[in-house]
C-alpha cells in the first residue's frame, strides 16, 4: 500500500495544471474549453475522495501507507505517510473541497486562475497531512500561505486586500518562528524527520539540551499557532474570513484551520504530548468565550462568523489540553501502532473529542459560510440589520442555514450536539468546562440574531412576487447540491454521534480501548442543553436592548491596532515558552 499515497498530492496539482492550461494563448479565447477545463477541479477532488474511502479499512485497522518521492530513503528522501490522523485530515480536505468547488463552479463567477490557487492550496493542506519530516512541513505551509493570500484578495476590492495583506504580514511572522525551530531541530538532532526526533529526544538527558529543543517545540507551536487562529494569535482571521470570496470563507474556516490544529497535534505528540496541556486546556476556555463576545457584537454577517470560528476551535483547543499525555497513544509520530494501548481512556477519549468537534465544525462552519455567503450576494449587503428577509424569496437557503445553525448551537440531532456532549464528558469536573458553558449561551444567542436575515417577514414581499424563473436562479443547481451534501452530513452524525466517536477511536488509536461518552439523549444532557438555549434566547434580547445594543457597538468598534497584534503575539511567544521551561 505504497503507490496511492503520491496520488493525493498528484491529483490536486494535475488539477491546478489544468486550471493553469486554461490561461494558455488559444485557449482562454475559447469559452467551453475554458469551463471544462475548470469543472477538473471537482472531478479530481471526488476522485481523491473516493480513492480514499477504498482505504478505510486499511487506516482503521492501523495499516501505514508511506511513499518516499525519487526513491531516496528517508531522511533523505521527501516521505509521506497515510495513518489514521492522516487519513481523517485528508477526507476533509478532499471531501470537503469537493462540495465547496461545486458552489464555486455553479456559480460561475470565478476564472482559471481562481482554480489555480485552489487546487494547489489543496495540495499544500495535503503536504501538511502527509509529510513526515518538519522541514517539508514548512514548505506546504509557504504553498497555504501564498495561495490563501491570492484568494482572499481575489476581487481585488480594498477590504479584502487590507484583510489579505494582514495574513501575510502575520502568517509570515508565524512561519519565521516554525523555520526557526526547524532550525535548532536540526542543529541540536541532526535530523527533521518525525521518527527520529521522537527517539532521539526521548534518549536526551542534558537539562540544556531539553531546555532548548522545548523552545524548539514553543517555536514550531507559535508557528502553527497563528494558523490555528487561537487566542493571542487570533487577529487576522475575522477579517481574511469576512472579506475573502465566498467559497474561500468557507475553506479557509472549514478545511485550513483544522488541517494547521491536526497539525499542531502531530508536532506536540513528537515531542511531549503532556507538556502544553494545561495551557492549552485555559487558552481554549478563554478563547471560546472572548470570541463569543466579540462575534455576538458584529453586525457584520460573515464576521459574525469568522469570530465564531475562533470560539470553536476553543473548544477544540480546551478537548486537546483536557486530553495531555493521551496524544502520545495515537500513532502520528512514527512509533508502533501498538503504543496506543498504553493510552489512558479519559485522555483518549478527550483527544477523540477534540477531532471530532474540528470535523463536525468543518461541516457546519463551512454550510454556514456558504448559505450566509449567498445571503450576501442575493442581497448586495453584509449588514444583517438592513439585509432584507430571505424566508420566502429563498426557502431552500433559509434550511440550509437553518441546519447550520442549529448544529453549531449544540442542538440534539445535529452534529455540534453531538461533540460538545463528547467534549463535555472529557473534560466533566474541570473549571475550565464552566467557561464552554457561557460559550455555548453566546453561540445560541448570535445564531438567533443572524437567523433573522432568514426569516419571513414584511420585507420579504418583494422576493414572494418575483416571478418561478427568478426563484429557481437563487440558488444554482450545483450549490445546492453542495450545500445540501454538508447538511445531510451534518445531520447524520447528529443522529448517530456515539458511532461516529467509535469510528474515530479506531482511527487515532487502533487497537486499544474505546472509551465512550455519556449517553447523548440522556434526560439530564437534554435539559442542560434546553437550559443553555433558552439562556441564549434571554442573552439575545437583551443585546437588543438600547443598552445591550450600546456595548456591543463599543466592542464591535475595538479594532486592534498594529501594537495591539504585536503585543498579543509576544504574550502568547511568553506564555508557551514559560510552560515548556517549567514543564
Amino acid at each position: 500500500m505504497t503507490d496511492p499515497v503520491i496520488l493525493l498530492l498528484v491529483l490536486p496539482l494535475g488539477g491546478a495544471a489544468a486550471a493553469l492550461a486554461a490561461k494558455l494563448p488559444g485557449i482562454d479565447r475559447r469559452p467551453a474549453l475554458v469551463r471544462a477545463l475548470t469543472l477538473v477541479t471537482p472531478v479530481v477532488l471526488l476522485g481523491g475522495a473516493v480513492a480514499l474511502g477504498f482505504g478505510y479499512a486499511a487506516a482503521s485497522a492501523g495499516r501505514v501507507a508511506t511513499y518516499t518521492l525519487g526513491g531516496w530513503p528517508v531522511p533523505v528522501g521527501i516521505g509521506l505517510k497515510l495513518d489514521g490522523l492522516a487519513w481523517l485530515s485528508s477526507v476533509l480536505v478532499f471531501g470537503l473541497s469537493f462540495l465547496i468547488s461545486l458552489y464555486a463552479v455553479a456559480h460561475r463567477e470565478y476564472g482559471p486562475e481562481f482554480y489555480f490557487f485552489f487546487m494547489l492550496l489543496v495540495a499544500g493542506m495535503e503536504g501538511v497531512v502527509l509529510t513526515t519530516d518538519v522541514f517539508n512541513m514548512f514548505v506546504s505551509f509557504e504553498i497555504i500561505a501564498i495561495s490563501a493570500y491570492v484568494l482572499i484578495a481575489y476581487h481585488r476590492e480594498g477590504t479584502a486586500l487590507v484583510a489579505s495583506f494582514k495574513y501575510l504580514v502575520l502568517s509570515s511572522v508565524g512561519i519565521f518562528f516554525f523555520l526557526f525551530g526547524v532550525f535548532v531541530i536540526y542543529r541540536e538532532l541532526g535530523t527533521l524527520a518525525f521518527a527520529d526526533i521522537t527517539s532521539l529526544y526521548a534518549a536526551i538527558e542534558d537539562p540544556v539540551r531539553l531546555r532548548t529543543l522545548r523552545l524548539a517545540l514553543v517555536a514550531l507551536v507559535v508557528g502553527i499557532g497563528v494558523r490555528t487562529a487561537f487566542i493571542p494569535f487570533h487577529t487576522w482571521l475575522p477579517e481574511a474570513h469576512a472579506y475573502a470570496p465566498h467559497p474561500i470563507s468557507a475553506l479557509l474556516s472549514g478545511v485550513l484551520i483544522k488541517v494547521s490544529f491536526f497539525a499542531m497535534v502531530r508536532i506536540i505528540t513528537v515531542f511531549s504530548p503532556g507538556m502544553f496541556a494545561h495551557l492549552l486546556l485555559w487558552i481554549g476556555a478563554v478563547t471560546a468565550i472572548v470570541a463569543v463576545v466579540w462575534a455576538l457584537s458584529q453586525r457584520d454577517a460573515k464576521k459574525l462568523l469568522a469570530y465564531h470560528s475562533i470560539s470553536q476551535m476553543g473548544y477544540v483547543l480546551a478537548a486537546l489540553g483536557a486530553a495531555g499525555g493521551a496524544t502520545a497513544a495515537i500513532t502520528v509520530s512514527g512509533g508502533p501502532a501498538g503504543a496506543a494501548a498504553a493510552a489512558d481512556a479519559g485522555g483518549t477519549l478527550a483527544l477523540s473529542a477534540a477531532v471530532y468537534h474540528a470535523l463536525n465544525h468543518a461541516l457546519f462552519k463551512s454550510l454556514l459560510f456558504l448559505s450566509v455567503g449567498t445571503a450576501v450576494h442575493l442581497t448586495g449587503e453584509r449588514n444583517l440589520y438592513r439585509m432584507p428577509r430571505l424566508g420566502r424569496r429563498a426557502p431552500l437557503l433559509a434550511v440550509l442555514f437553518g441546519v447550520g445553525a442549529l448544529s453549531i448551537a449544540g442542538v440534539p440531532g445535529f452534529n455540534g450536539y453531538a461533540s460538545k456532549v463528547a467534549i463535555s464528558t472529557a473534560l466533566a469536573g474541570s473549571p475550565a468546562y464552566m467557561l464552554l458553558n457561557l460559550t455555548a449561551i453566546g453561540t445560541a444567542a448570535s445564531f438567533i440574531k443572524l437567523s433573522r436575515v432568514f426569516r419571513p417577514g414584511a420585507r420579504d414581499s418583494e422576493g414572494e412576487r418575483a416571478p418561478a424563473q427568478a426563484r429557481e436562479r437563487i440558488l444554482p443547481p450545483g450549490a445546492t447540491v453542495g450545500m445540501s451534501l454538508i447538511a445531510l452530513l451534518c445531520v447524520t452524525v447528529g443522529l448517530a454521534p456515539r458511532t461516529a466517536l467509535g469510528l474515530l477511536q479506531g482511527l487515532l488509536a487502533p487497537g486499544s480501548g474505546l472509551a465512550t461518552m455519556s449517553p447523548a439523549f440522556a434526560p439530564a444532557k437534554l435539559l442542560d442543553t434546553a437550559i443553555l438555549l433558552a439562556l441564549g434566547f434571554v442573552v439575545y434580547r437583551l443585546t437588543q436592548t438600547e443598552i445591550g445594543g450600546r456595548i456591543a457597538h463599543r466592542i464591535e468598534e475595538h479594532a486592534p491596532g498594529l501594537r495591539t497584534v504585536l503585543l498579543f503575539f509576544l504574550v502568547g511567544v511568553v506564555g508557551f515558552a514559560l510552560a515548556a521551561t517549567v514543564a
